[in-house]
């Protein structure tokens, strides 16, 4: 049998409406009150009417959050930062994830609508033939991009200056002496992977050098991805000194394909990476790459999204988390 708030007023001689109004924080309640309240609540195995009280309120307490890569663990240290300060701001979230496909991405988007989200937070892909920038911004609910933006809503965006980090990589290693970068970059459906590949060719201007386009590979941003184009330019005889990866986990996979072909890391080939994932510190040899604070990114996300939830008259404005060069093993 379930427990309603008459069997708390009962046990407790409390009204109804002063048991309702204690459960839900009103501050006109005393403490000693409340107090009483809630132990009897608990005592009694009481569980909170979720719908009812969304449906008095307005707000279902849930945020929708589309999440691009299960298979990536930079997006599991966001959404648990995105987790962590729903929970402290009294909400829940519902995932979901896109697997980079776009038109999954626009399904998430109004599946979350008919669930009555109070907001939504997407790490949005490009597509030609879908205009998400106006899926969007037909939204009535807030809606904040976490890492990722989209032309056009850069002012509803937390971002990591991918530009300023990816640069920062390439000179470091042009002003060592390398020449002959391989750069496997995202996939292009991605705002990262634009805004890295900027900044690549920012820092070979920088130096007055060019960059060969031969040299640029797409992938998707899997570990076979890197293991495969590293093979694969090994085998066309292309020469290179250095490796710069879209993230870590190509990384892994180039540093596998290097092993196998008795290329010795640094020594022959330094090795850079993207994101610091946890277990990179542990590879052989430890990856260096560019830390992203990504649980923060998460976090921030949330907290934003919030505020324009509890008040949608304040204005959006692009927020940005720092990113930071690591040193490991993997570059001399």
């Amino acid at each position: 049998m379930s427990i309603g708030l008459k069997d708390i007023a009962q046990k407790t001689g409390f009204s109804v409406n002063t048991v309702s109004r204690a459960l839900r924080g009103d501050s006109r309640i005393s403490a000693g009150t409340t107090a009483i309240i809630s132990r009897a609540a608990s005592e009694l195995g009481y569980i909170p009417n979720a719908i009812a009280a969304s449906m008095r309120s307005s707000r279902s307490k849930t945020i929708g959050v589309v999440s691009a890569d299960s298979a990536n663990p930079f997006f599991s240290e966001v959404i648990r930062g995105i987790e962590e300060s729903a929970r402290h701001f009294g909400y829940q979230i519902l995932l979901a994830n896109t697997e980079e496909s776009a038109k999954r991405e626009a399904d998430l988007v109004r599946m979350f609508l008919c669930r009555q989200v109070d907001g939504i937070i997407a790490m949005p892909t490009y597509d030609k033939d879908l205009d998400h920038a106006d899926l969007y911004g037909r939204l009535s609910i807030p809606f904040i991009f976490a890492g990722r933006y989209l032309d056009g809503l850069k002012d509803h965006c937390v971002l990591h200056d991918d530009v300023e980090g990816q640069r920062s990589v390439v000179e470091h290693l042009l002003d060592k002496g390398h020449r002959n970068i391989l750069c496997l970059a995202g996939p292009k459906k991605v705002s990262n992977t634009h805004d890295r590949l900027a900044g690549i060719r920012e820092a070979f201007e920088s130096r007055h050098l060019a960059l060969e386009e031969n040299y640029i590979v797409h992938a998707m941003g899997h570990i076979e991805d890197g293991y495969a184009i590293t093979n694969h330019a090994l085998n066309r005889g292309l020469e290179f000194s250095a490796i710069v990866c879209f993230n870590d986990m190509l990384a892994m996979g180039v540093l596998k394909s290097l092993h196998e072909n008795n290329l010795s890391v640094p020594s022959d080939v330094e090795v850079f990476g993207y994101d610091n994932l946890y277990m990179s510190q542990f590879m052989q040899p430890s990856l260096s790459t560019v830390d992203v604070p990504k649980f923060r990114l998460g976090a921030v996300a949330m907290e934003t999204l919030v505020a324009h939830i509890e008040d949608d008259s304040l204005p959006y404005a692009q927020r940005n988390v720092s990113t930071r060069l690591i040193f490991r093993e993997s570059t001399r």
